[in-house]
């Protein structure tokens, strides 16, 4: 919580205006508003007073018990470690929960504490109950770290809940954790997710669910390797280039993607090294592939995935927007003069017409 916050919470518990603070304090209403705005900050010498009026005390103003940087916590977490090793578990958890007594809004803290003191717990020579009870206040500490207003850290805990859950066989409550969880939180929920739809016995879900996330991850690995071919080749590593570019092709292929995807990444390579020949032949091969039929249903990753007939000729769609990239794109401005490719541009667009 920022300064000006507290400033104002403190002042309307009291019931106070900022007139009120102000002439207590010598100064303008004005200069209470921006503090709490937090435009300016209150001198030095007016925290003390400004603390007793409040009913507090300037280090609550001043947020110092409120967070610790990550440095703060990395060191702090090596004592917590060094306590377990050298002493035993109990210290260490002991050690930690009085920390967090300390700081107990420090969100950051909580969640970094829970995950050392979880893990340590894996190792420790503790009975069963003993385990059982430092895990129940660990989870705890999730739940209070879930709450926060870190949205990033409040995903996180709750991630680590849900697997918690799902290993307890708690599998609704588990569900509603994940639905909390925006699609985008790391780490990614869907994996927790298919778990959790092969547990209920909901094969197909989980099967659509991994194919998706298979999919979706294996195009932005195979597009970003493309986007890297052209700065390989600028550096004159074009070795290291050309491997990448086939074994590009081999994978788009290997798993039964579209055909067009599998020549995107030689093609990047052959227009990088301006190779004339080379790149006419592989945009000759793209565009035939336009207007092929892709048999969706062979690829292996699609086995689950709804698909529209029409989308066996998906590529027919974007012809129009490939020929003008082709003609205006400065790229392939060393072939755009070429006899061969502006033949090949054309009878393209009478096919359209």
């Amino acid at each position: 919580m920022e300064l000006g916050d507290i400033i104002r919470e403190k002042r309307k518990a009291l019931g106070l205006t900022q007139e009120q603070v102000a002439t207590y304090l010598g100064i303008t209403t004005p200069a209470v508003n921006k503090w709490e705005k937090g435009l300016t900050y209150p001198d030095f010498s007016l925290l003390p007073i400004l603390a007793r009026l409040l009913k507090t005390d300037p280090n609550t103003l001043l947020c110092f018990k409120d967070n610790l940087t990550e440095h703060e916590i990395s060191l702090f977490l090596n004592e917590v470690a060094l306590k377990i090793k050298n002493e035993d578990y109990a210290q260490g958890f002991a050690l930690a929960m009085d920390k967090i007594k300390e700081y107990p809004r420090c969100a950051q803290l909580q969640h970094a504490i829970a995950l050392v003191l979880e893990g340590a717990l894996l190792m420790a020579k503790l009975t069963n109950d003993e385990v059982e009870n430092y895990r129940l206040q660990i989870t705890k500490l999730y739940k209070r770290v879930a709450e926060s207003d870190d949205a990033d850290l409040a995903n996180r805990a709750r991630y680590m809940l849900a697997s918690q859950l799902l290993q307890q066989g708690e599998y609704q409550r588990a569900q509603e954790l994940l639905d909390q969880m925006p699609k985008s939180v790391l780490p990614d929920k869907r994996t927790l997710q298919a778990t959790l739809f092969s547990k209920v016995g909901k094969s197909a879900e989980a099967a659509a669910l991994l194919e998706r996330m298979a999919i979706t991850s294996l195009q932005e690995t195979l597009m970003t390797i493309t986007k890297l071919i052209p700065v390989l080749v600028a550096e004159g590593k074009t070795t290291q280039a050309k491997h990448l570019a086939k074994a590009s092709q081999t994978e788009y292929e290997a798993f039964g993607l579209w055909q067009y995807s599998a020549y995107l990444a030689p093609m990047q390579l052959a227009v990088a090294m301006r190779d004339t020949e080379k790149s006419l032949k592989l945009i000759a091969a793209m565009l035939h592939t336009v207007e092929t039929p892709w048999d969706v249903s062979a690829c292996p990753l699609y086995c689950h995935q709804p698909h529209k007939e029409s989308s066996a000729y998906m590529g027919q769609d974007f012809l129009p927007a490939m020929l003008s990239d082709l003609e205006c794109n400065p790229d392939y401005g060393f072939l755009q003069s070429d006899p061969d490719f502006q033949q090949l541009i054309a009878a393209y667009k009478a096919k359209m017409k």
